[in-house]
């Protein structure tokens, strides 16, 4: 028999609603008390439940309250006490029936119980998915679903994701035994969690902790503090793993009324806010403060991090909202709830259509003498830096120009930086480095094992330093000037130009030594055009026609044109789109 006994106690003053007069009934009104000792429980929230319209009453220091609500019918109101990890009782959310008028509504609350020494998480399928089938399925389609399996986590950890894992760098083959480099506190964190920072990703053999970022390592973390230079359960968040059997049916999460009789729900308002997710997409190396991905501080200095009706969270953007209210479960008797209380949990992240909606490029093109001058533009419209998360992430704009199939050759500007080729001798397919455009990256040094020379790219765990940082800050324009000689071009002829910005999963040199083709994820693309414009101009005249094929023109058309050329040339004026 399950020892964790919850109030279920109907109101005495439900007996009475039948024989008062209705028009004299008015308001809920009851008791919050600890059911450890029945001490008054100050600073609950009452509210009727599902009601984003209703008033909420706070209970006074005896634990009373007074719900100015007159509902028609029964209605189920909810008692949560906001969950404080510093505090020295907390209480899962509590429910009860009630109806216009009642006096006596009595809410017994019990105290969260210690922790569960011998815990073992189990797999979402079979906790999770009977009572919340839609989320389950939304989330077994992503990448956290997949973070403790990851075949390039794999391959750089153990050697042993893919067929061609074992090639160049891996951790276990390159550091010292015993040393984790700490992959398994964020991949599994259900299994590190026991013992933090101790962990061999490839030695986790528990199926809950397989499940990787599954539903339990998200919503049994009870706390994440400001120290978001820690990594996860190293110093920045914390579990809590009741000791009431299932351990499981005790969760943390934004609702404040979801209570529930087989559930133990805590209302955790941290869900909600960008530092939760900073548990794991934010932590420097741990000995040398090198940073590893900081993207929640990007955000803070974001655009979308300051208040007012701009203000926007990871959850916004990587957790939409549904697009249209239903259930949080499926089983039945459930209430609707309204759209921007459920969201999906595909946790989406950089897709095509991610970038293609958050990166703009512009691209202007003009002669000055025997120079053509390309103006290429990247803004950043996400709330992180672009390209965010871990440092082997990076972004190419390539720009070129030609004339009769024939480049043009670059007399000033940026180039393309030598990270952006593999380490095939020659030029290959996608080597990049040395051409006219820029690379976007966070490139970090360091000796491996802190042994022997000090060379990059490194993994954070290797890294003592940054050597460049290029990466575009949200909400920034990123604008490089590029020269290409004209001198040689014959007057009248087309000079084409074209600008690509591609974001790549991983340094090129190794993803080509590893052999990954496609994304450890979904088999997509290693990497992924994010942006790309053409320009077409007519040498010596200034004039642009456009990205598009000019179309074919009767004879006074093509007579306007030629004065219009010659107008153009004459006053070296140039019509520059985007």
């Amino acid at each position: 028999m399950r020892k964790y006994i919850r109030s279920r106690l109907l109101p005495v003053s439900l007996l009475c609603a039948a024989v008062l007069p209705w028009s004299a009934q008015a308001d809920i009104s009851g008791l919050v008390l600890n059911n450890n000792g029945l001490a008054g429980v100050e600073g609950a929230m009452v509210r009727v439940q599902n009601d984003l319209t209703s008033p909420v009453a706070i209970t006074a220091a005896d634990g009373s309250f007074t719900l100015p609500v007159n509902p028609a019918a029964s209605v189920v109101i909810t008692a949560s006490v906001v969950y404080d990890a510093n505090a020295a009782e907390n209480f899962p959310i509590e429910q009860q029936t009630a109806v216009n008028g009642d006096t006596g509504v009595l809410f017994l609350l019990q105290p969260l119980p210690a922790d569960n020494p011998a815990y073992q998480p189990p797999q979402p399928e079979f906790s999770c998915q009977v009572c919340h089938d839609e989320q389950v399925t939304q989330w077994q389609q992503s990448n956290h679903a997949e973070a403790a399996t990851n075949v390039w986590v794999r391959d750089l950890f153990s050697g042993d994701g893919t067929p061609g894992g074992g090639a160049g760098f891996v951790f276990t083959e390159t550091h010292d035994p015993g040393e984790t480099g700490f992959c398994a506190t964020c991949h599994t964190p259900l299994a590190d969690v026991f013992d933090p920072g101790n962990v061999m990703l490839n030695e986790v053999t528990q199926p809950g902790a397989l499940a990787g970022v599954q539903c339990l390592a998200c919503h049994q973390i009870d706390e994440v503090n400001e120290n978001v230079s820690a990594l996860a359960h190293l110093g920045n968040s914390s579990y809590r793993f009741p000791d009431e059997a299932p351990t499981e049916l005790f969760v943390w999460g934004p609702l404040p009324d979801a209570g529930f009789a087989i559930m133990n729900a805590m209302h955790a308002p941290i869900f909600t806010e960008s530092r939760f997710c900073a548990s794991c997409h934010e932590y420097n190396n741990p000995f040398t403060g090198a940073p590893g991905q900081n993207t929640y501080t990007e955000w803070t200095n974001s655009p979308f991090a300051v208040p007012g009706p701009d203000f926007a969270g990871c959850q916004d953007c990587h957790m939409p909202e549904a697009d249209a209210p239903g259930p949080i479960s499926n089983i039945g008797g459930q209430p609707i709830r309204p759209a921007e209380q459920r969201h999906n949990h595909e946790f989406v992240g950089t897709t095509p259509q991610m970038l293609a909606d958050n990166l703009d490029l512009t691209l202007t093109a003009v002669a000055v003498d025997d120079e053509l001058v390309v103006t290429a533009s990247v803004t950043n419209m996400a709330g992180h830096n672009f390209p965010t998360g871990v440092s082997i992430r990076n972004a190419l704009l390539h720009v070129s120009a030609e004339s009769n199939g024939t480049p043009l050759v670059q007399t000033a500007g940026p180039t393309i930086f030598e990270f952006a080729d593999d380490d095939v001798p020659g030029t290959q397919p996608g080597d990049l480095g040395g051409q006219p455009g820029k690379g976007f990256a966070r490139v970090l040094q360091g000796q491996i094992n802190d042994q022997g020379p000090v060379v990059s790219p490194v993994l954070f765990i290797d890294a003592q330093s940054v050597l460049l940082d290029t990466r575009i800050p949200s909400g920034a324009t990123d604008v490089s000037e590029i020269r290409f000689d004209l001198s040689s071009v014959p007057q009248n002829s087309e000079v084409e130009v074209n600008a690509e910005l591609r974001w790549r999963r991983a340094w090129r040199a190794l993803a080509v030594t590893k052999n990954w083709t496609t994304s450890a994820h979904d088999d997509g693309p290693v990497e992924i055009l994010a942006a790309n414009q053409q320009l077409t101009l007519i040498a010596g005249t200034g004039l642009l026609l456009g990205p598009v094929a000019v179309p074919a023109l009767g004879s006074w058309a093509v007579l306007v044109l030629f004065v219009l050329m010659l107008l153009v040339g004459a006053l070296r004026h140039s019509i520059i789109i985007k």
